[in-house]
């Protein structure tokens, strides 16, 4: 695959990301309660974190999830 269609499907993603994001928060803002969280990756490791017991669990699965994907990849030869 050509890399400009990878730039710009990264650039895209990244910015429907940001707009859910955006969106969420002000759904959020409304009720009063907001909770968040991450997955740093580092390498075929994901570290996750929340700010509360769910949503580190939900980032904890994603993250297992990335690293399983990158480590499908990297199997497959495409990285």
């Amino acid at each position: 695959m050509r890399p400009e269609v990878l730039l710009l499907a990264g650039f895209l993603l990244l910015v429907a990301g940001l707009l859910l994001l955006t969106l969420g928060m002000w759904g959020m803002a409304e009720r009063g309660r907001v909770e968040g969280g991450g997955v740093v990756v580092v390498g075929p490791f994901p570290i996750a974190f929340g700010t509360g017991e769910a949503i580190a669990r939900v980032m904890a699965v994603l993250g297992l999830a990335l690293a399983l994907l990158f480590v499908l990849l990297m199997l497959r030869g495409m990285g």
